[in-house]
This record gives structure tokens, sequence and C-alpha cells, in this order.
């Protein structure tokens, strides 16, 4: 950049006078130093479009669905599975300026190694160390760690098996599936997915049952089994992974899984609409429709407003 450049650049004064002090108020994901950055090069560039996109993410800044930490954590993951690295950082330093714990921060990224994999993880953990370097707070992360093999150590089959249906508890593959793999990587399926998650073990162990296992023991009694974000917190922002690669048939899955969890379609709603200012409209409507096949089929469209259908 030239210091001509620099000198053409309009100052954060006349951006906040030109654009409004309230997208100054709630800069969409990101630091106000980063606006205004970013508002600058645009209002150089194409300042309608610059007013346009800034209003409208600005205005999914404000809403209530979804409390400001749920909201951050959807968008870490959503940025790091779909490789957006300059909306990573910028959303890592907001979130991290406005309290966010560093552990869950992190939490988020790494979740998106089952979603999105390590070609994904391993450049957005790049991204995260700068930033909590930068910002002084990385030595924090050796305290708090999970020990190696996690909560393995804590947890009873006894206490977790009086959790279970009648279904999961009589289902006539379990038993054998448990002796094949122990029990952590499959009860942790029962808890989230219920029979359904046996069905699955059971199809994957019969197409490569070494692979199958590989695959229980890394997502189901190791991810899943972290519980560094409550499961709400977990799901919603699996949903939100999920909706941003274009993942539809496990965005299906998981939002049934969030349902059920007590998730309400209003807060899985917003989720979708979030999805409109940073992955685009196409996205957003094939997500949209997910969800509302799913709460027509649950007889719960009225939670959302029961909208009619389009024509």
């Amino acid at each position: 950049m030239s210091d001509q450049d620099d000198k053409d650049r309009s100052t954060a004064g006349q951006l906040v006078a030109k654009y409004g002090a309230d997208a100054f108020q709630h800069p969409p994901s990101m630091t106000r130093s980063r606006l205004e950055e970013k508002l600058a090069q645009w209002d150089a560039l194409d300042q309608h479009f610059a007013k346009s996109s800034i209003a409208f993410a600005a205005g999914m800044e404000r809403r209530q669905v979804l409390d400001k930490r749920t909201r951050w954590l959807v968008q870490i993951g959503q940025f790091t599975a779909t490789r957006s690295f300059g909306h990573l950082e910028d959303t890592l330093r907001a979130a991290i300026a406005g309290g966010m714990p560093l552990r869950e921060a992190l939490e988020s990224i790494l979740l998106c190694q089952v979603y999105a994999g390590d070609t994904a993880v391993t450049p957005a953990l790049d991204v995260f160390t700068r930033v909590a370097r930068d910002l002084g707070v990385l030595a924090g992360l050796r305290q708090d760690q999970l020990p190696l093999d996690g909560h393995d150590r804590e947890r009873s089959l006894e206490a977790e098996r009086k959790t279970w249906n009648a279904e999961e508890e009589n289902h006539p593959r379990r038993a054998a599936l448990m002796q094949q793999y122990g029990w952590l990587g499959v009860s942790t399926g029962i808890k989230y997915r219920g029979a359904h998650h046996i069905n699955l073990l059971a199809h994957r162990a019969a197409l490569d049952p070494e692979w199958a296992g590989l695959w229980l023991e890394f997502t189901y009694q190791r991810m899943y089994s972290r519980w560094i974000l409550d499961d709400k917190t977990r799901v919603i922002c699996t949903v939100g992974d999920t909706f941003a690669v274009g993942d539809f048939v496990q965005a299906h899955d998981h939002i049934v899984e969030a349902l059920a969890l007590g998730i309400a379609p209003r807060e899985i709603l917003e989720v979708v609409f979030l999805i409109g200012p940073y992955f685009g409209s196409p996205r957003m409507a094939a997500s949209l429709k997910v969800l509302e096949g799913i709460l027509a089929k649950q007889g719960r469209m009225a939670e959302i407003g029961d909208p009619p259908p389009v024509k």
C-alpha cells in the first residue's frame, strides 16, 4: 500500500459519520479496529456495497436469539470448517477480547476435525496460536488440558446404562458391538444418537471392522466425550459446521439431535440465518429447507411461525 493510498482512506471519524454509529457499536464478528480497517478499504472501492454488506452483518449481530458466546463459537467452527482463515482470525480476536474462555474457542476449532478434517484444523490452529500469542494468553492453555485419556477413567458403564431406554438396552446388536469395540464409544453414541448410533456402527463394522473401530474411538470415545463445551453448545456448533460446509445429510441428523436435547427451533433457525452474510443465500436456503422438513415432520412448524409454503 502506498502513502497516497493511506492519505486517500477515510478516517475512523469519517467512517462513523458516513455509515452510522450502529455498525461500530455491533461490529460483525470482529473488533472495532478491524471493522474500521475493513470498512476503510471497502469504502475506497464501492461505498454502496460497503454500506449494504456491513449493515446486513451488523444487523445479524444485533439480534438476541443466540447469546454472544454461542454465536461466536458457532462462527469460529464455521470459519474453521470452511477454511475462512481471515474471518476466523477476526472472530477469535473479537471473541477473546469479549471474554470468551480461550479453551472454549479452541474446542470449537478442534471439533471441526470430525467434519472438515486435518486440512482445515491444522491451519486454523496456526491462526489460533498466533492470535493467542499476540494477546498474551497462550501460556494459560497448559494449565487446563484434559489428561491423555480424557474422561475415560471417570466414566462408569453402570451409571451410563441407567440412562438408556429399552430400545437401546435391548438392541440385538448392542452387546456384540460393545464386546468388539468396548463400551465407551458405544455408550457415548447411544447418549447422543440412541439406537441410530448402534445401527450406524453395525453398518460400518460390516463394511470394515478395523476402520469402524478407529472411527468410533476417535469420534465418540474421544472427540464427543471431551465435554469442554456443554452438550447443547457443542451440538448447535456442529449444526452450524455442517450447514457451512453444505453437508445436509449430517446436518439433518444433528438437527434431530439438537431438538432432542431441547435446543429451540428458533435457535437453530438463527444459525441458518447466520449462513446468509458469510456463506451466501443458496447455502442458507438449502439449510432452511432441511430444518423446515424436520420441523414439519415433527409437527413443530408453529415454533418458527408456521409460514405458508413457497409457491
